[in-house]
């Protein structure tokens, strides 16, 4: 059962014992549960990440496309939405959600959050929303995160009960800004999740070199276009 799911996930977290991991496509009917509608709905969580029309943007971990269908709305048509998962499954999910609902211009590519499969300066905004906790190489991800990002480039992150994975206010800023992020905004819900905007130290980018078209590793793999 998907509530039994998250219930040994705590009493592993509570003796220590919980690994970071997906969350599996086989539960996922929690991620569309009315109860998270009501209190961390898209329009509500996405609100709070600014997201501008126009952006390239990459969801990292969409999953089956709760927060995706908000997201390429927000940015409109002149904006490029990447969705990110490990899971093939998810990300067929996804796709089908933004197919039929009309944006064919989002993209979907199957890939670890520790090596991101595009060039340095691709995107101006990355979302990551309850996805942080389940990465294993958590450093190196932040790592690909700030590498992917334009100079000035957001990464908005957003933490939600009762996912075991729940990373803490306080571990995430330690976090970020070990990995030259500066804090922007962060917003506290119902005491039960948080979002939090940071902007990417832009003297931590200034080296870097200019954004040139995406690339595709061997670990990646990309979905067929809407038709």
């Amino acid at each position: 059962m998907t509530w039994g799911l998250v219930a040994r996930g705590w009493w592993d977290r509570l003796w220590g014992r919980l690994e970071p991991m997906p969350y599996p496509f086989a539960e996922a009917t929690l991620l569309d549960f009315p109860l998270r509608t009501l209190f961390f709905g898209p329009a509500r969580v996405l609100a709070t990440f600014d997201l501008k029309p126009g952006q390239r943007v990459l969801e990292i971990g969409s999953g089956t496309g709760y927060y995706s269908l908000e997201t390429a709305r927000r940015i409109g048509d002149g904006g490029r939405l990447i969705c990110l998962d490990i899971q093939r499954e998810m990300l067929l999910e996804t796709h089908r959600r933004l197919c039929a609902a009309g944006f064919e211009g989002a993209g979907s590519i199957q890939a670890r959050g520790e090596d991101l499969p595009f060039a340095a300066n691709s995107f101006d905004h990355v979302l990551a929303v309850t996805v942080l906790g389940e990465i294993p190489g958590r450093s190196q991800a932040l790592r690909e995160i700030r590498r992917v990002l334009r100079p000035g480039g957001r990464l908005s992150v957003s933490e939600q009960l009762p996912d075991p994975d729940f990373i803490t206010l306080g571990s995430l800023r330690r976090q970020l800004r070990a990995s030259g992020f500066v804090e922007e905004a962060t917003h506290c819900h119902f005491l039960l999740a948080y979002t939090s905007v940071w902007r990417v130290d832009k003297s931590e980018q200034s080296r870097r070199e200019p954004a040139y078209p995406d690339r595709t590793s061997g670990h990646a793999a990309e979905l067929r276009a809407c038709r």
